[in-house]
């Protein structure tokens, strides 16, 4: 989709994706930097949070057939990471009703950017598949 012009929605994935990437990649380099004290395994998920991200990014900028799935992947380990925040941080039951709200927010989010993608992905197929007739 280099030559055409890219709908505002997957544009807005992309920067969406690509700013939610770097923020978790930030959050890794401030731990190895020493800036925070955050727990070992939660880095781990902010570094897959972050990989995930940015390829989500990329796939939703080029409109690449795995682009659905790689949303999918950012939903899965982020609302993951959420879900298992309050006994990694030792977070008492309030805290941890809304954490798990936000995973459930950013599970749909994927979900929805994943449909999305996938229409747009079919529809790019069909406009390249030539018309055949009968």
């Amino acid at each position: 989709m280099s030559t055409a012009r890219r709908p505002v929605g997957q544009v807005l994935l992309a920067v969406l994706f690509a700013l939610l990437g770097v923020n978790a990649i930030v959050q890794v380099v401030l731990h190895l930097v020493g800036r925070n004290d955050d727990p070992t395994e939660l880095m781990f998920l902010q570094t897959l949070i972050g990989a995930s991200g940015l390829l989500a990014a990329r796939g939703a900028w080029t409109a690449a057939r795995w682009s659905p799935v790689a949303a999918l992947g950012y939903g899965a380990i982020t609302g993951g990471m959420l879900f298992r925040l309050g006994p990694m941080l030792e977070l008492g039951p309030e805290e941890t009703r809304g954490i798990r709200f936000g995973a459930l927010s950013v599970v749909l989010f994927a979900l929805s950017a994943a449909w999305y993608l996938r229409r747009l992905v079919r529809a790019n197929d069909a406009r390249r598949e030539p018309t055949r007739a009968s």
